[in-house]
């Protein structure tokens, strides 16, 4: 589930698990912002995975953070999984949220994403047309 970016984005995700949090959330962005999001809705037991490599940073404190919420990193999967993700989306079961921009329109699909005004993915095709 995505939930759409803005000021309200944390409060709204513990109203809808019920104050509970979430078990697991991926962030494919990695900035500052996103991560202390992120962080700020983990269960315990939960465990937050960094995709992107944005150059944020996560401050940890062991009394602020759930009990045994793990942060993790990952880089890549295994041909195996990479497999398993492909069939997945041949199948319909992962649709990709994309908003492609032309290579002239570049900047302004980052500076979209700086503002937090994009909520998939930005994807520059060169030739589009």
């Amino acid at each position: 589930m995505t939930v759409p970016a803005g000021p309200d984005q944390v409060q709204h995700i513990l109203d809808l698990t019920g104050g509970h949090g979430i078990d697991a959330a991926f962030d494919f962005v990695g900035i500052t912002p996103t991560l202390r999001s992120a962080a700020a809705v983990m269960a315990k037991q939960s465990r937050l995975t960094v995709v992107g490599i944005g150059g944020g940073t996560l401050e940890w404190s062991f009394f602020t953070n759930p009990y045994e919420c793990e942060v993790t990193n990952t880089y890549w999967g295994t041909v195996e999984e990479l497999h398993e993700v492909v069939a997945m989306y041949q199948q319909g079961q992962i649709v990709p949220e994309i908003e492609r921009f032309s290579l002239q329109d570049g900047l302004e699909a980052y500076r979209r994403l700086q503002a937090g005004q994009l909520s998939g993915r930005a994807v520059v095709v060169p030739h589009m047309s």
